[in-house]
């Protein structure tokens, strides 16, 4: 089964404190840490931040506090973080959509390429495409004969610039289809209309689709990123499936205000990295198909550059800033 752990693994996460194990900068950090998550409690963003500052709170023996700074599609939080001190104890939690929303935005109260330091990235998990059940097409190849069918076909997203709007353009311009996107106030909503037919599809994380997918409201297509998941192996990718190449996935990682001293930039990589090396992180990912991703913070800032350009091009391609 594919329901999630995340959030009984994570809750607890908090203030806890150990013997620090790495190597810190100065003696950072010397006091809490605040965590910024940019959405409300109980997202994948917030429980993936929570178990992050439990393990870190062990190897420092310094509290890593979670602070939610929910709204404006993430651009409170991110304002917020952006005005703090760069010393190391205001860093935030971002997602892929920290850079999907600037190809789309162009009213943010913030330079997102200029205004914040890349620390780590933590993680990724796939996407998948999820249809109505009633849908004749099983494979991928029968799913990108259906699409190319009509032009009045339409799939679910969740807000103009959100992963599933993004997903959806990508996969309209790979495959030559031309499937309308309806907006929804949230990934609820959007299965609600896939499971009753309404909208043909729905491109989600497998944490929100798959419980769909056992109780049989929802028909999995395929997976959005280049290698099969671990936690659903019999699902196949796009990549594999003629769409060479096609990559969407969800991600996050740490950020810090612009201006950190590139000592504790390192500092806070390395106890992070420390942390997604370790069997207990590692297991928290993999029970919803996610698998840590550990670099630099110099590869950091080049994977997030390489993804505000992406979205810009495909932004721009299917026309979504219009």
């Amino acid at each position: 089964m594919y329901y999630t752990k995340l959030a009984t693994m994570a809750l607890a996460a908090g203030v806890l404190g150990a013997t620090a194990t790495t190597t810190l900068a100065q003696g950072y950090p010397s006091e809490p840490v605040n965590l910024t998550v940019p959405f409300s409690p109980g997202g994948s963003n917030d429980i993936v931040a929570r178990q992050l500052a439990l393990q870190l709170s062990e190897i420092w023996g310094q509290p890593v506090v979670v602070e939610n700074r929910p709204g404006g599609g993430a651009t409170i939080g991110s304002t917020y973080l952006s005005q703090q001190d760069p010393d190391g104890y205001s860093i935030m939690i971002a997602s892929v959509t920290f850079t999907m929303n600037a190809a789309v935005r162009d009213d943010l109260p913030y330079d997102p390429r200029a205004d914040f330091t890349p620390i780590a990235l933590i993680g990724q998990v796939p996407l998948v495409i999820g249809a109505r059940p009633d849908m004749e097409a099983t494979t991928p190849a029968e799913f990108f004969e259906h699409i190319l069918s009509s032009d009045e076909l339409s799939y679910g997203a969740t807000g103009l610039g959100s992963i599933q709007h993004f997903a959806g353009e990508l996969l309209n311009q790979a495959v030559g289809s031309n499937v309308q996107v309806v907006q929804y106030p949230g990934g609820g909503p959007a299965m609600t209309d896939v499971m009753g037919g309404f909208v043909e599809y729905s491109i989600g994380s497998m944490t929100q689709i798959m419980p769909q997918v056992d109780a049989g409201n929802l028909k999995a297509i395929a997976l959005t990123s280049l290698d099969r998941s671990p936690a659903a192996p019999d699902i196949p990718t796009l990549n594999e499936s003629g769409l060479d190449g096609f990559e969407v996935i969800q991600w996050w990682a740490i950020l810090g205000p612009d201006g950190m001293a590139d000592d504790v930039v390192e500092s806070l990589n390395s106890s992070i990295n420390e942390v997604l090396n370790s069997d207990q992180f590692t297991q928290f990912l993999a029970e919803n198909g996610g698998t840590p991703r550990p670099m630099s913070a110099s590869e950091t800032s080049d994977f997030m550059m390489a993804n505000f350009d992406r979205w810009v091009a495909v932004a721009e391609g299917a026309g979504m800033n219009n």
